[in-house]
Formats: C-alpha cells, structure tokens, sequence
C-alpha cells in the first residue's frame, strides 16, 4: 500500500508533456526557491492538494497565475465547524451518494485528484517529485495517487448500487480523526475495478492482512461494512468461494455485536441519526447480497436466516443524505399493509428487501414435480403481490425530479429473476445453454431439464427474461448497475437461448435475436470492469452460434426439401416426369 507506483510523465507549465528533445532537467537555485510549503492560493481556494512546485502542477494545466500567501496553517477562524459527526468508533463507520456527474472512467487514471482528506496519510504519496535517474540528472516523475482515486471511482460509480455507509462529508470528517485502514482499503480494492492501473490485488493483501490479523483491526461494525465491500468485490472479479466465506464471517460477526437489533444502531450511533440509519443500512445490505448471491449463483442457501429480526427498514436515499430521517418502520408493517388504515410511505431500499424476501422464499422451498402444487401456487402469490401493491411511484424508475433510482432498480430485477428461478422446471430449457453458460453459475448444479412442460408457466417464464433485457434499455450507465446485473442477463439469456432452440425453424425469431444480442453487448460493455461479465458474453455468444448454425443448416435442409418436392409435382403437372418411371 505504501510503495510508489509511477506513470507517465505530466504535463509542462505550458500544458504539454515533456519531450524527448528536453527529457531531463536540473534543478537550479531560482527552482529551488519556487517550491513554497504552502499551497497556491488557487489550490486553497478550491480546497485542493497543492504539490508546492513555483508554477503548481494544476495551475500550470489549467494556464491561470499560481500565486503564494503566506500560511496562515492553524487559524481556524470564527465559523470553525462544530458540526456533529459520526463518532470515530469502529462502530459508527459507513459511505456515500456519488457525485451526479458523468465521468468517464477512462478518464479516471489521468483526473487530478480531489479531497485529499479521504486518504490517509500512511496512504497518500506525492503526485510530483524530483528524483536523480542513473546519470546523476533530475527528472520529475509523476506518482498516481491510486488509492485517493479509487475512493472517489468508489463514490461515482458503485456507492449508489450497495448505499450503506453514511454520507461521504460525514466519512470523511470521521477518516480526519480516526483513518481506519481496514475501512478504507476494502473501499480502495471496490474502487479499483474502475481505475485503470490500480494494483488491486496490492489491495486486497492488504485487507487480507486485517482478516488474518497480521495488521490490527477492531472487530466492530467498521469491520463488518469492510468485509462486506471486500466479499462484493471478489464475487464481481469471479472469486464467489471466497466471496462466500467473507460474507458468512461478516455475517457471524454482526450476530455477535447484535447488529440484528433494533437496539443496535441506537446504542452505537453516538447521538447522530445518519450513523444509527447505516448501521441499520449495514446489516439490510448484509442481508440482501446474501441472498443474490445464493440465488444469482445459484449455490444455495449459506446465510443466516433470522425471522425475528427487527432492524426498522431503511428510508429513502435522499432523506439519508440529507440527514433527516423520518420516522421508522418494520418490515412487519409492511406486510401488513393492506390492511392497516395507517398511510405508510415505504422507501425503495424497502421494496428491494422484500423482493429479496421472496427469492428468499424460492430458495427455500423444495423442487415442485407439478405445476398445480400448492407451495408453488403460495411463491407465485407472494410475487403477484409484490407488483400488485407496488406504489404508482415505484412502477417508475426515475423520480419526479428526474433522477434514477437504482434501489427500485434492483428491487424489479430481483423480481423477474425469482420468477425465473420458480418456473425453470416447467420451462424447456436447452441443455447446451444451461451447461455452457456458467458465467455465474460456475461449479453449482445445473438445473435439470423440465419433466413436465406447463405452457402458461413457460409463458410467465420468458416474459421475466424479457423483461431482464428491457432493463438494458434505462438511460442510465450500466456500468452504475450492481454487479448482480451481470447474472440476472446471464439467467435471462439461458431463457432466450432456450427458446429460440426450441421455435420451429420456419418461425420468425428477428425480435428474439435482438434480445440476445442486446444482453451479449450489455455484458460485453462492463467486461472490463467485472471480469465475470467477460466470460458470460463469450459463453452467450459460443451458444448462440451454435445456435443459430443448427437452424441455418436445418432451414437449408427443409427449402432444398420443398424445392425438390415443389419442382417433381411441377414436372407432374407439365408431364415432363412420369410416375410410372
């Protein structure tokens, strides 16, 4: 984590790189007295990292003066904040709403950074240096500062899809009086996904070291936020075993601190109301992915089922950022619902949970050997009414104000995926597909071939895999899209292959094939980012092929049939062939 990782050389104060006809330079005295200790006054002005050179390295790409005040270090003035935080305690720790600004993450590796107070300092390295090379001469050498950009790549691109650390201006004051390593170097190794030329496997030996006790860490609720961001990053580069165990260790800890309590979060927030709601977040969010993970993967159940839990329910992401929470509610009020007089306004985080509840649900329930069982016909009432009492404004996934909501996002996904995994023994499923397609499902048991076909179960079975690509379809980045996403348009191509194998050969199949082809671009777009969607557009496209070869040669065979057929009755008619011959 502390060892210097070095790029190219960056730009000159007349904003362009250095050349090969000027390659080094030796510093004079005038050079010397450049470098200030302060920071420039457009650096301070800004709140940035100034890196002290006579013309700053910003100033110089940006061509505006770079001018040097005396400091004025230690006056903290009249308005100095006196703001409550969330307590520097392991306990009171958690993230943040990303900027909603675009950025490309291309671009990430050469962004000069920003909030230098997120890294700490055993973690901070200086972007510019002088350093002497073999001949004796001085160059500058430009040192990425990795691990201050992949916490901002962490709050632009994957905090909104798994919001259960608090408020980034929140986590940071706390990192000012406590840096909490641990914390920070799970966050560091999520974050490297989207940062080219990040070392993140130096990240996660370096969380490692925390899980084997090589380094100190406290065993509190910080830890288990850290193990949680650590097991969603190793399931999306394809490491699901070891992203299990994390998560089964992150789980038994949070039983052990009581994190499954309402009492909980009141105890350790330390009076701040944003503390108490992620600690709450925490173990909801521990809950969710457990469950995709078994069901998305299909590996079976490996978390800890608790009933009686009665953590209340998360509010909506913007009353979390803003730090006004309103009054709580249960998960037991919400089954409820229906028939209670009581006007309750569930958030979207709520309505993914429940829809995690009823994957939950398939999960557990045995194979059905009939499409009239009575337990299926239970499952399919829970889904029914999941999108029955949807709220008119949760059928959208944008709000009023136009902005995205990935929470009620991942709460349809979630969905259509338990619908699938109910009726896939009453669907045909192609064999090649199922037993090809392992992107996500690598080393668990392919799911056998349905014994007993039902047409309106198949019918419910290939409209969910429908409406999995149509998400594709949302204005909105996929690469903000949890992770998760790349196994639900795995799950969905299975069904599309499935069925497509299946039409007779003759039947139009132009909007099937879109379909499939829309999930392999989908996978194929974040591939470099989640290694896992790499592997499933490679393994659509293999059956695909195959596919699509099978029915070319089969519809050759059957016009060359009706050709030869056509062209004998046509000689019978014109009595150039006799029958007798």
């Amino acid at each position: 984590m502390g060892s210097s990782i070095r790029g190219g050389s960056p730009p000159t104060n007349d904003g362009s790189a250095n050349s090969p006809k000027n390659p080094v330079s030796t510093p004079t005295a005038a050079d010397n007295q450049g470098f200030k200790p302060t920071a420039c006054v457009a650096c301070r002005d800004k709140h940035l990292k100034c890196d002290g050179l006579r013309t700053c390295t910003r100033c110089a790409a940006q061509s505006i003066p770079c001018v040097y005040l005396k400091s004025r270090r230690g006056y903290r003035g009249p308005n100095a904040s006196n703001k409550q935080v969330c307590s520097s305690n392991a306990s009171d720790v958690g993230g943040a709403i990303s900027d909603p600004t675009e950025v490309d993450p291309s671009s990430i590796a050469s962004m000069p950074p920003v909030a230098d107070d997120v890294v700490p300092m055993s973690l901070d390295l200086p972007l510019v240096s002088n350093e002497a090379n073999s001949t004796g001469l001085y160059t500058r050498v430009f040192r990425p500062n990795y691990p201050q950009r992949c916490m901002e790549a962490f709050y632009q691109y994957f905090y909104d899809a798994h919001p259960f650390m608090p408020p980034r201006q929140q986590l940071l004051q706390v990192l000012k009086q406590n840096p909490m390593e641990h914390l920070q170097t799970a966050i560091c190794f999520v974050g490297s996904r989207y940062v080219p030329g990040a070392p993140s496997s130096s990240f996660a030996l370096e969380f490692e070291s925390y899980l084997s006790g090589n380094k100190p860490a406290p065993k509190g609720a910080s830890m288990v936020q850290a193990m949680l961001l650590f097991a969603l990053g190793l399931d999306g580069n394809n490491e699901r075993k070891k992203a299990i165990e994390i998560l089964v260790k992150a789980q038994n800890l949070a039983i052990d601190l009581g994190m499954s309590r309402r009492e909980y979060s009141l105890a350790n927030g330390r009076g701040s109301l944003t503390c108490e709601e992620s600690l709450r977040r925490t173990w909801w969010e521990l809950y969710v992915v457990s469950i995709m993970v078994a069901g998305f993967h299909r590996t079976g159940t490996f978390y800890h089922r608790d009933p009686l839990s009665n953590v209340p329910l998360p509010c909506e992401e913007k009353e979390f950022a803003s730090g006004f929470i309103p009054q709580l509610h249960t998960i037991e009020q919400m089954d409820d619902d229906s028939f209670d007089d009581e006007d309750i306004i569930f958030s979207s985080y709520a309505y993914r949970i429940a829809a995690a509840r009823n994957l939950d649900r398939i999960l557990q329930s045995k194979d059905f050997l009939f499409p009239d069982d009575p337990a299926l016909y239970r499952l399919e009432a829970h889904l029914t009414n999941w999108h029955l009492y949807l709220p008119d404004n949760k059928r959208s996934l944008f709000d009023d104000f136009g902005m995205f909501d990935e929470m009620l996002f991942q709460a349809h996904m979630i969905a259509h995926v338990s619908t699938l995994l109910l009726y896939r023994h009453f669907s045909p499923l192609d064999g090649l597909a199922a037993r090809t397609i392992t992107s996500c499902t690598e080393g668990s048991v392919v799911p056998a071939i349905g014994t007993t076909l039902d047409a309106v179960h198949a019918r419910s079975t290939i409209q969910a895999a429908s409406n999995i690509s149509k998400l594709i379809t949302i204005p909105r980045p996929l690469l903000k899209h949890t992770h998760f996403f790349i196994c639900a348009l795995a799950l969905s191509s299975i069904t599309h292959l499935s069925f497509w194998a299946t039409l007779p050969v003759m039947a139009p199949d132009q909007d099937l094939k879109q379909q499939i082809r829309m999930n392999m671009g989908a996978l194929k777009a974040v591939a470099s980012f989640w290694p896992s969607a790499g592997i499933g557009s490679r393994q659509v496209m293999k059956v695909a092929q195959s596919i699509y070869t099978n029915r070319k040669d089969a519809v050759s065979e059957e016009f060359w049939r009706d050709f030869i057929e056509d062209d004998f009755m046509g000689g019978l008619i014109d009595g150039s062939v006799s029958i007798d011959n």
